[in-house]
């Protein structure tokens, strides 16, 4: 008898429970008998109930495209799916792609073009309960509310429980046209399919998929629709890097869980934010439990030699600091090589002195060598800056900075691999001197929350200072670092404003993103990838957020240090703000050379709908036949 709806689901979900129980004793281990190490479970902090490190790491499971005539085909399903994130927390219901949370990971090789059709078999109402509160500290609370589970003391936020499914997919970093971008606005209703080419011309990179259905994006990736996407290549292949179970996927998110009324967790995916009532500003979501590939607080065996991981930051706003802590409690120094980052290999490997920082969205490759650690166990840790490792932040919603645990075996492992030399044969590392002096230039503006509610982006026209009132709002004077004062107007600073930048395809342009004292941006560029030529400290102290002006030039400080991954192919780029009086001004070089309507915009989910832009790119031809004008 064939199943109707209801039973297919109940079936789909008894399967994904059992896979996920599955999973939990897969190919995890240190893939050897050596005795291993003796770490174990440890208590969380008291409120958050849960204990760490009890769950073996689970690996997502892999999907690969079918041969066909010219393109590979693939049908990836959005469904509802009963999840198991720790073993001592019920199951919680969630959307998922093909039942998993993360969902597979979808690996194809470069340059064999894949096409996929994105299913959505969803259904009911998205399984997220939505609340917020009022901050009762006269500015930012040292403990919010948010470091918690559960949703006493908070208001539920109308109308998200009633949210059906609007569902959008866009691979994030694939350069593509626009037609194959998922534009957020061409969504999909249950029952529809989304049928997409991408091209994977890429240098092995590691991508990611999720949802991007406009407004409502950041409640779609928080109830599950992300996953992993890997391009391979023979480059890649030439470099003989630690593969198979020295090859570690690490998918990182953090979540938040409803309490019933005896204090216990329910495992219902909670979004709970503070409202900052004095500026009318709502903070993005931070969860105060850190999963690793769908796991809380996993722990993962390995041997004592050199292992690759794939790192991707998919949540909300947190922003990772990530070392690797010994059981002295002291951090291990330059710990984490980079080979890769967002759009593939670097020329060379290159050494982080210092935390390995990940803003959502980004994405690293790392080499890791356990040698030195026989028998001992690590932890991988998120930091805060003057905080001493290890130690929690309250104030900045890292209650429990533990992320996993390795468990490093006793015995002695075959390992003669050695990190090479160099890398990509076909990475070239782009200075200013590369693009050509007639580049157009952006200019754009981040604004900090309070001028006057949530943080703005704005794109900024330069104009001659004696053509407007200095300071009035919308306009910027910028003293750059040869002491040149220029101003700027505002053009548009809202998705709605109806003109888009207008790109021709092919053409470098030179962009310049200043924040002016706000939290940390993400930025990312659809339909391209960039390189960032410098990072510069700028005195910000003349923005008025009373005015939405500078009242004295924002002025040149000093150079800022890119990190390593930072010096690799990009498609986003942090822009750090609040640091005393300074801000940060990031300067890319971009070249599109895909055509289509696209955007960009601040990757803080709850940032997208006011931090976001259109772009259109256009073949030069068309262009002049059209005068310039869209």
């Amino acid at each position: 008898m064939p199943f109707d709806g209801i039973a297919r689901r109940t079936f789909l979900e008894s399967v994904v429970v059992a896979g996920v129980a599955g999973l939990a004793g897969s190919r995890l281990g240190a893939g050897s008998n050596a005795a291993v190490a003796s770490g174990g479970p440890e208590p969380s902090p008291e409120r958050l109930i849960l204990p760490k490190f009890t769950d073996r790491l689970r690996i997502p499971p892999v999907l690969r495209p079918r041969p066909g005539r010219s393109t590979g085909e693939l049908t990836v399903t959005m469904t509802p799916a009963e999840v198991r994130l720790h073993s001592r927390l019920p199951p919680t219901r969630m959307w998922t792609y093909e039942g998993h949370y993360p969902g597979p990971t979808i690996e194809v090789r470069r340059g064999q073009p894949v096409r996929i059709a994105w299913e959505n078999q969803l259904g009911g109402t998205i399984p997220i309960k939505a609340v917020d509160y009022v901050e009762t500290a006269p500015g930012r609370d040292t403990d919010p509310l948010t470091n918690y589970p559960g949703s006493a003391g908070c208001a539920v936020v109308p109308m998200v429980a009633d949210l059906t499914p609007w569902n959008v997919v866009h691979l994030h970093g694939m350069l593509t046209g626009g037609g194959d971008d998922g534009w957020m606005e061409n969504v999909m209703a249950p029952g529809r399919t989304q049928v997409v080419t991408y091209p994977n011309d890429l240098l092995a990179p590691v991508l990611w998929y999720h949802d991007h259905a406009h407004h409502v994006t950041r409640f779609n990736i928080l109830a599950g629709l992300s996953g992993m996407y890997v391009v391979r290549s023979d480059e890649e292949d030439d470099l003989r890097l630690p593969r198979g179970d020295r090859l570690i996927p690490l998918i990182l998110s953090d979540r938040n869980f409803e309490l019933d009324p005896a204090g216990k967790l329910t495992g219902q995916l909670l979004h709970k934010i503070e409202k900052v009532s004095q500026r009318e500003v709502v903070a993005p979501f931070v969860g105060p439990y850190n999963l690793v590939n769908g796991t809380i607080w996993p722990y993962l065996e390995v041997e004592p030699g050199w292992y690759r991981l794939r790192l991707v930051n998919m949540c909300s706003s947190r922003v990772y600091r990530l070392v690797l802590f010994d059981e002295n409690k002291q951090v291990v120094p330059k710990a984490f090589t980079v080979v890769s980052t967002d759009q593939g290999f670097l020329g060379a490997p290159a050494a982080v002195d210092g935390p390995l920082i990940l803003s959502p969205a980004e994405r690293v490759d790392v080499l890791v060598n356990f040698a030195a650690f026989a028998g001992a166990t690590l932890k991988l840790i998120n930091t805060r800056p003057e905080v001493d490792p290890g130690a929690p932040d309250t104030s900045n919603n890292m209650l429990e900075p533990d992320v996993m645990q390795f468990r490093v075996s006793s015995g002695r492992a075959r390992d003669d691999f050695s990190p090479p030399a160099a890398l990509s044969r076909s990475f070239r590392r782009i200075t200013a001197a590369d693009v050509p002096a007639d580049a157009p230039q952006r200019w754009i503006v981040l604004t900090p929350p309070g001028a006057p509610k949530a943080p703005e982006m704005w794109e900024m026209e330069e104009v001659d200072p004696n053509t407007v009132t200095v300071p009035s709002d919308g306009v910027i004077q910028i003293k750059t670092a040869d002491g040149t004062v220029r101003t700027f107007r505002r053009v548009t600073g809202a998705y709605a404003d109806g003109s888009a930048f207008d790109i021709m395809l092919d053409q470098w342009e030179v962009w310049r993103i200043i924040n002016l004292g706000g939290p940390p941006h993400p930025i990312h560029l659809h339909l391209t990838s960039f390189q960032v030529l410098a990072r510069d400290v700028y005195d910000v102290s003349g923005f008025s957020q009373a005015a939405r002006a500078t009242t004295k030039p924002v002025a040149y400080v000093g150079p800022d240090r890119l990190e390593p991954h930072e010096q690799g192919e990009k498609d986003l780029i942090r822009v750090a703000g609040h640091r005393g009086s300074n801000g940060e001004m990031v300067t890319i070089a971009v070249r599109f050379r895909h055509p289509g309507r696209g955007v960009y915009h601040c990757h803080t989910l709850e940032h997208e709908n006011h931090m976001m832009r259109p772009l259109i790119v256009t073949p030069h031809m068309t262009m002049a036949l059209g005068e310039g004008h869209h």
